[in-house]
């Protein structure tokens, strides 16, 4: 049930704009544009830019339709491709929704064929760790892409708590692959001096046996996935970093189209709509009030549903934007 499609137009006091396929936008005029085209839309232009006025999916009639239901499936139907068991007996669908203790425990090496790399974030193991002792989470920097080109990583929870299914999770200790909810996790970003804002390094202390382990220089607080599946305390598990995520807790009534973040102070791990959209930098050169200060991550594609044994908690369908570093586009003149 991915989208096909969008209708967007430009937000009120906005110009103009260029859309990645070239067209201009102007304001008044309603733009169909595809989901590719979409997903180029970077987080800052649908935060402050644009505006979706509906969303076009794939299949709204039948039982994959029903995703928002608190328990997780991969975005085709979980059968044939998603259930052919690799060397190990074990289904790509199965490892996805596993958790475990060990790193042996959820190791995905053998499913090539769905893009498993083991370096797959980039970035991640650059810090500077001064250890006393091992880490209960070792660093494991691994991705996999999915049969829709949906991409995962796994993580490790550090908290003291079970980490739910859908819930939105970030970096409690990137470099080292730690996740949490939102609450109790200081974000910050700041502006450099010629303006490019970036997440202010931190210094996380985390036990581990035979001690605490202190990592200096690591990134915390942003945006890491959504959980697959409950992931208790002490456990690795994946989450979902980019693409068609079927099921992702949000505030109750958020509408359809609507440009999600974390929810700053939810212990509940859902997305909301930010409500401060006005970009600022203060004296200490710190940046509110954009999309990268407010956690932003995706699209709301469906009507919120009130999932099944969750607490009266909803979710949606929602389109995980990449974070992924792209090269900047550059117009080359052919003087042939």
């Amino acid at each position: 049930m991915a989208a096909r499609s969008f209708v967007i137009q430009l937000q009120p006091g906005v110009g103009q704009a260029l859309l990645p396929d070239h067209r201009k936008m102007l304001p008044g005029i309603q733009y169909v544009v595809d989901a590719e085209t979409f997903s180029k839309i970077s987080l800052g232009a649908r935060q402050s830019v644009i505006k979706v006025v509906s969303v076009n999916l794939d299949d709204t009639g039948s039982a994959n339709a029903a995703t928002a239901s608190g328990t997780f499936l991969l975005a085709q139907s979980s059968s044939g491709v998603n259930l052919m068991a690799a060397a190990s007996g074990q289904s790509f669908f199965s490892y996805l929704t596993q958790v475990g203790t060990t790193l042996s425990s959820v190791s995905i090496a053998g499913f090539a064929a769905q893009g498993f790399d083991p370096g797959g974030t980039q970035g991640v193991g650059a810090g500077v760790s001064f250890a006393n002792s091992t880490l209960s989470g070792a660093a494991s920097n691994q991705t996999v892409i999915g049969p829709d080109g949906s991409r995962f990583t796994l993580a490790y929870n550090g908290t003291a708590s079970t980490i739910s299914g859908g819930w939105c999770t970030v970096w409690q200790d990137e470099f080292n692959r730690y996740i949490s909810t939102a609450s109790g996790i200081t974000y910050t970003v700041a502006a450099d001096g010629i303006g490019t804002p970036y997440n202010i390094s931190a210094i996380t202390t985390l036990s581990g046996v035979g001690g605490n382990v202190t990592t200096v220089g690591t990134k915390q607080g942003a945006f890491a996935g959504v959980a697959l599946v409950n992931i208790p305390a002490g456990n690795f598990g994946w989450i979902q970093i980019e693409g068609y995520c079927p099921n992702v807790a949000v505030a109750s009534g958020t509408a359809v189209g609507a440009t999600v973040a974390v929810s700053g102070t939810s212990n509940a791990g859902y997305a909301a709509v930010p409500t401060n959209t006005t970009a600022a930098t203060s004296s200490a050169g710190v940046v509110t009030g954009t999309a990268f200060a407010n956690n932003v991550f995706g699209t709301v594609l469906t009507a919120p549903a009130s999932g099944a044994s969750t607490g009266g908690q909803f979710f949606a369908a929602v389109e995980i934007r990449s974070r992924r570093v792209k090269k900047p586009y550059v117009r080359v003149l052919n003087k042939n």
